[in-house]
């Protein structure tokens, strides 16, 4: 029985459309007229003290407009769980947050070009803040091994003072890379690891900034019409920890869970 369902999984083709990172995308579109769902859930824990626990929650629906062009709309919402930081006994939140737009266009294929290329922007929305995110995505399929390396810019238009006076807005900004290595075993099963440093700046890029990088594993698994890839990463510098950010934290756990229909 066990060989059987083995040489089932070995039988099954790969998929075209799955994510074999989280924090990577691959220059990969759905075709033409298809849909997929995704969930993804991030857990952020740990600070230099106390508790801190943030889950940030997307729910994604992409849709293939061509076999180059996908559209998508998520609904993000976020749940906050705090204590002993900063100066705060105990906090607790959830909620709905933002809505965000996803478009991505593919330049060149993974498979059959010397290197894969697609452009990607999302605008995202909310009470106090808007948001406009830019990737320039490269990977490569070498025959079990995938590649991936992501550019990013993200502009944030945020309102901060009190919200019953007069709005105040400023800009922030972040830069991040993103690096991944993935082999496949058999198509319904791969692992690798994933990396990224980030840099947040205030009101411009010139300004103050925090800087933080994190490394860790990834696990990929597909069959049939869904796919699921899961990563643990953990911050690491030789220089010391960055958590004067309140998204820096010790570690962080995302998983993303896709259905094709």
């Amino acid at each position: 029985m066990l060989g059987a369902g083995m040489m089932l999984l070995m039988a099954l083709p790969a998929r075209a459309d799955d994510r074999k990172f989280t924090y990577s995308y691959e220059a990969k579109t759905l075709p033409q007229g298809t849909w997929e769902w995704e969930q993804w859930a991030t857990l952020q824990e740990g600070k230099d003290s106390g508790r801190w626990t943030t889950l940030l929650l997307r729910d994604e629906i992409e849709y293939g407009l061509t076999d180059r062009l996908n559209g998508s709309i998520y609904l993000n919402s976020t749940y906050q769980a705090n204590s002993g930081v900063g100066g705060v006994s105990n906090e607790h939140s959830f909620g709905f947050d933002s809505m965000s737009s996803e478009w991505k266009y593919k330049l060149s294929e993974p498979s059959v070009d010397p290197i894969g290329s697609l452009l990607y922007g999302e605008l995202k929305f909310a009470n106090n803040q808007y948001e406009i995110e830019t990737k320039l995505v490269l990977s490569k399929e070498a025959g079990p091994f995938t590649f991936a390396y992501n550019f990013i810019w993200e502009a944030v238009l945020a309102r901060s003072g009190d919200p019953a006076a007069s709005p105040q807005w400023h800009w922030e900004h972040e830069i991040s890379n993103t690096l991944g290595a993935s082999y496949t075993f058999i198509p319904a099963l791969a692992v690798g690891v994933e990396a990224f440093d980030i840099s947040r700046f205030d009101h411009s890029l010139g300004g103050p900034r925090t800087h933080a990088y994190y490394a860790g594993p990834n696990l990929h698994s597909s069959f049939r019409s869904w796919w699921a890839t899961l990563t643990f990463l953990r911050q690491v510098s030789s220089h010391g920890l960055e958590f004067s950010d309140p998204d820096n934290t010790r570690y962080s756990v995302r998983l993303i869970v896709g259905v094709t229909f």
